[in-house]
């Protein structure tokens, strides 16, 4: 048998006609038109007195489908301008650059503006979804669907830069930038971004009240009634609390928050004072108990015997001890409705435990949280509790996922210029999310950027003109060829924005 059979007779030349690559971004494409993210940003982007070869909101669009693509610099721009026969006019590499100084040089206002384009935009998405499934995807707690509240995810990231650029300075994980940014759980869409210096504080009040207002501001008007607000450890503050408590005590409104908690003398001394009966055992994902087979386990790994398992992980409140406990009211000035949890964990090998946790073995986690205490049902379950905080590590896999969409492939040396570039990661980011839940299903809708650019986004096809129609010919040898077609009918299906 030859290996190499396969070359026989084979040869590769540049002559090809009516061929388009990377055909899939005609689904980006035509999502960001239907919802009218592209002519809300031309509205946002016109200047009086100049009107030039190719719109600019054209150009940011175009711009986010390229970094959804998988662009990584401006030069890959080019690939969509490859594609005139299917796309039509498509501004150039240099317009790009162009496109990003304007929208830099616009400052706040022209931020402000574009935020604006996008939110609406959202909002038609939004009605997209709900008229596809019947209703918004709900938060998703252990085995548990939290239907009717959108959920609002802060964080901070590291980005490296491996030049000087603006901004770029050392921090506690190198040198480069340190962005925060908000997304919302449901559709796992980025709702706001602010670029900052890599030595900005990791619980900066000021930054997280503005990326807050901006992430709930994108949230659709009629969907702001019910809102979950989680920030980790690190962005915890006394203003950040205080202002999430003034926003829940808005009438009409219901906000729930959980941020994380430092472990400090007072809750040390606390969990002390913990009976052993008032420690109730977590759950996992599965909303089944978080257990382990202990060492010298019978064989039987489905066996009920109470000394083969290993409890890995319980929960408590601390909120009765911290207020009314030996000390005294040691949260007096902190918000009367904040209550305190603790999780204590068996750690993991390696981990890094303090002294007080040496003592007894156990890793031990705090958070926050104004759930009232009369609330029924699986959410006021302690280990409910304690899952709806835990999941907010999803935002990493967000900001994970992030990273291959543009952010912090920050392509020039001006701060001005990557924070316009951030904004059209995100959008990137948000066209992705937006055609997972309106025009995807089965795997696909659960796919990651990478995922989705080698099955759906390179695809290739073959261009025909007849009847004064073309047609976009996907082979039908590629294993996602039905989806391909399936996305752009729903996508072609929904209502043209005006």
């Amino acid at each position: 048998m030859h290996s190499t059979a396969w070359l026989k007779g084979l040869d590769v030349t540049a002559g090809g006609q009516g061929i388009v690559s990377h055909a899939g971004v005609v689904l980006l494409r035509a999502l960001a038109d239907r919802t009218g993210l592209t002519s809300g940003l031309s509205k946002a982007l016109t200047r009086r007195g100049f009107v030039p070869v190719h719109d600019r909101g054209r150009v940011l669009a175009d711009l986010a489908v390229a970094i959804a693509d998988g662009a990584t610099v401006i030069s890959d721009f080019a690939v969509l301008a490859g594609q005139r026969e299917v796309l039509g006019p498509v501004a150039s590499v240099p317009t790009a650059w162009r496109a990003l100084e304007e929208i830099a040089g616009g400052g706040p206002k022209t931020a402000r503006k574009i935020n604006a384009a996008v939110n609406a935009a959202r909002a038609r998405a939004w009605e997209g979804i709900v008229a596809r499934y019947g209703k918004m995807p709900g938060v998703r707690i252990a085995d548990k669907v939290l239907d009717g509240v959108i959920c609002v995810r802060l964080d901070a990231t590291v980005t490296p830069a491996c030049s000087d650029k603006e901004g770029a300075e050392p921090n506690f994980k190198g040198f480069g930038h340190h962005p925060l940014l908000a997304y919302c759980d449901n559709t796992d869409e980025a709702l706001a971004g602010m670029m900052r210096p890599g030595g900005a504080g990791s619980n900066t009040v000021a930054d997280h009240l503005r990326v807050l207002d901006e992430a709930i501001t994108a949230v659709p008007a009629k969907y702001r009634r019910k809102l979950m607000v989680t920030v980790d450890g690190a962005g915890a503050s006394h203003d950040l609390i205080k202002c999430l408590d003034k926003a829940a005590s808005r009438p009409g409104r219901q906000l729930t928050y959980s941020v994380g908690w430092a472990l400090g003398e007072r809750e040390r001394d606390a969990i002390t004072g913990v009976p052993a009966k008032a420690w109730e055992q977590a759950v996992d994902g599965r909303g089944e108990v978080r257990e382990r087979r202990a060492d010298g386990a019978c064989p039987d790994s489905r066996c009920g015997h109470r000394r083969c398992w290993v409890e890995e992980a319980h929960v408590t409140e601390l909120t009765a001890l911290l207020r009314q406990g030996r000390g005294g009211d040691q949260l007096a000035a902190w918000p009367a409705t904040m209550r305190v949890f603790a999780r204590r964990e068996r750690p993991h090998p390696g981990a890094q435990l303090t002294l007080f946790e040496t003592r007894d073995g156990w890793r031990y986690t705090l958070w926050v949280s104004n759930l009232p205490a009369a609330a029924r049902g699986w959410r006021s379950r302690l280990p409910y509790i304690d899952a709806a905080h835990r999941v907010h590590a999803r935002v990493e896999d967000r900001i994970r996922t992030g990273k291959d969409c543009g952010i912090g492939h920050f392509p020039s040396r001006s701060l001005a210029i990557n924070t316009a570039w951030l904004t059209a990661s995100l959008l990137a980011a948000t066209l992705l999310a937006w055609l997972r839940h309106l025009a995807l299903d089965g795997d696909l809708a659960k796919a990651e950027p990478k995922a989705l650019r080698y099955r759906v986004l390179h695809a290739a096809a073959r261009l025909v003109r007849g009847a004064r129609r073309r047609q976009l010919r996907i082979p039908a040898t590629w294993p996602w060829a039905g989806d391909i077609t399936a996305a752009w009918q729903q996508i072609t299906a929904l209502p043209q924005a005006p």
